[in-house]
């Protein structure tokens, strides 16, 4: 049986590692906090129980309703279109950030914000260049302008619902649908207006990925002709050496003007073929000159255009395939496409692609293949930048009705007649009997890691506070801080939670700040000190994902597509950040 110490050490260790796998991003999130959580269960510090409990999580479930319930509409109500018509004249670059902006907070205050961006994002790429604009200039305030309009009520981030998960499940009152909202519209007001002006200045203006391709085709493709007095006629791609090579892989094949793309390992090589090569380009004279099958075509110009089908995909932080090599994803044969480049970080990464590991936020460059279409359709693995997705075919009535349906359940969860979960839910049970949303799209959508995640959280910040270890840590910061001026103790609160989140996400930054915040909170003794704004300090501390592009999943979504960098972010993101916070501190403190 552990002592009291024992725990209180254990305890805290256990949390320092979990923020520290975090940041290190060795390991997925989901295996750091079930980790943490299994050592709770196997030293008896968490039952069983406790743990399942969060599954049932009011908050919880109410996050995934709202997911759902998202996905219906965007399945079903032609945003792009509406916001198209909308600002789809608009010239300036600088009007367009304030009506994209103006447009897109509001709507992220009421549904999940990560498929709005991701619906978005090809309609801005493809508004800036039809412009011969940069799209650098444009997809950082995207991300900005949907955090922003999250904070304004409580179901327009998973940052505001999982904090009422911590406060249900420790015996607090959970805060209310309109508790942000005050706040939320000083925030999202001055943080539209700082990304039309000074943040527009501060944005970089790069070539996007496809306009360096264009460019540089070379440097990602090498096309080479089949002879026909060479001994690898009529052998299959595998036997004649070309499905492994060290650096390379063989992309397509042109025959006559058809296109063989992908390519199977059973395909058999004709005369006059072109077949082309990505990955190290320039190991294809090394090649040449072991084959005696190959050879550079006399033609010095390089057709690709017209023939070789080019887009781009992100890989969003939902991705199974984030964390596998490229070899071990069977990506080809599962999406019928074949990996050109990898981006990271604003930049190409080189060697053999099949050795890379893929990660959250890549951005990759696919030769696809008529198939493609359909194997992405309505899955998380791969987002497409370079087109937008097609909406169902839309049942007009049905989706009046769900509309109708919907007002009249949620007018009376706004006014507290009915709990919020229970207008959500029947909502999500209008859509499904109307046929607007599928079981098997419901299946789709359900993103396991992020429940376990949420339910982890819980189960560790819980297990913090019942063994009164939060308020050992924090015994020596409640003694500095007692009898301090309330905005002393709202300032400590929201900088150490910005810190946190901008290096751990946001979910993990609440459940690590919620344990030290309820030990404040209960054993303080500060003047005029409310729970309420202790915890509006760490909520709006940790929806400040602005300084880094990990901290928040729409800025990892915008990474690559944009063509940043860290820098970047911190740019763009620390004076939005200050003016943030001086906002927030402000009228928490009143």
């Amino acid at each position: 049986m552990l002592t009291e110490p024992s725990i209180h050490y254990l305890l805290t260790g256990l949390l320092i590692a979990v923020a520290a796998g975090l940041f290190l991003d060795k390991f997925k999130p989901t295996t750091v906090f079930v980790g943490a959580v299994f050592i709770l269960l196997l030293t008896r510090i968490s039952s069983i129980e406790e743990v399942i409990s969060g599954f049932a999580n009011t908050s919880i479930l109410t996050l995934f309703v709202l997911i759902f319930l998202t996905s219906a509409l965007r399945r079903n109500v032609n945003i792009l279109g509406w916001f198209d018509r909308v600002i789809g004249k608009v010239s300036s670059p600088r009007k367009f950030v304030f009506a994209m902006s103006a447009w897109v907070a509001p709507l992220s205050a009421f549904v999940n914000n990560t498929p709005i961006v991701a619906l978005l994002i090809p309609y801005v790429y493809s508004w800036s260049k039809k412009r011969g604009m940069s799209p650098s200039k444009f997809l950082i305030p995207l991300t900005y302008a949907a955090t922003l309009g999250g904070t304004i009520t409580v179901i327009g981030t998973s940052t505001h619902l999982v904090l009422n998960g911590f406060l249900t499940s420790n015996g607090y009152e959970a805060l209310g649908f309109w508790d942000f909202a005050p706040i939320g519209l000083a925030l999202t007001f001055f943080g539209i207006v700082y990304l039309g002006t000074l943040g527009m200045n501060l944005l970089p203006e790069r070539k996007d990925i496809m306009a360096k391709f264009s460019q540089s085709t070379r440097e990602y493709i090498v096309e080479t002709k089949l002879s026909a007095t060479k001994e690898w006629l009529g052998k299959t791609v595998e036997e004649a050496g070309l499905r492994n090579l060290e650096g390379l892989f063989l992309i397509e094949i042109n025959r006559g003007g058809e296109v063989i793309s992908p390519v199977a390992p059973t395909e058999d090589l004709q005369s006059d073929d072109l077949l082309y090569f990505a990955g190290e380009t320039e190991l294809v004279v090394k090649l040449i000159q072991e084959s005696n099958g190959l050879e550079l075509p006399k033609n010095e110009k390089f057709n690709l255009g017209e023939n070789l089908d080019v887009i781009e995909v992100l890989l969003p932080a939902t991705s199974e395939l984030a964390g596998k090599r490229v070899k071990d994803s069977n990506f080809r044969e599962r999406f019928d496409a074949a990996i050109i480049a990898i981006h990271r970080n604003g930049k190409r990464i080189g060697g053999k692609i099949g050795e890379v590991t893929l990660a959250y936020g890549d951005l990759l460059l696919l030769s696809a293949g008529e198939g493609f279409p359909e194997a992405v359709k309505d899955q998380k693995d791969l987002y497409t930048v370079s087109s937008p997705q097609k909406l169902k075919k839309k049942n007009s009535k049905a989706l009046n009705a769900f509309l109708g349906l919907s007002v009249l359940l949620l007018v009376p969860a706004i006014v507290g007649y009915w709990p919020l979960l229970v207008a959500l839910g029947g909502m999500l049970g209008a859509a499904m009997a109307l046929k607007l949303y599928t079981f098997e799209e419901l299946k789709t959508d359900l993103n396991m890691d992020l429940l376990l995640i949420l339910v982890a959280s819980l189960a560790l910040g819980s297990a913090l506070i019942n063994t009164g270890t939060a308020e050992w840590m924090t015994s020596g910061l409640m003694i500095s801080l007692e009898n301090q001026p309330v905005w002393i103790v709202i300032t400590g609160i929201f900088v150490a939670t910005v810190l946190i989140t901008s290096f751990v996400t946001n979910v993990a930054a609440v459940a690590i700040m919620f344990p030290v915040v309820s030990a404040l909170v209960e054993g303080s003794h500060f003047s005029g000190m409310q729970a309420s704004s202790a915890f509006l300090a760490l909520a709006y501390g940790a929806s400040a994902a602005f300084l880094t592009p990990v901290s928040y999943q729409t800025n990892l979504m915008v990474y690559g597509p944009g063509g940043y960098t860290n820098k970047d972010f911190f740019k763009v993101g620390f004076p939005l950040t200050i003016l943030y916070s001086v906002i927030c501190i402000l009228m928490i403190s009143i």
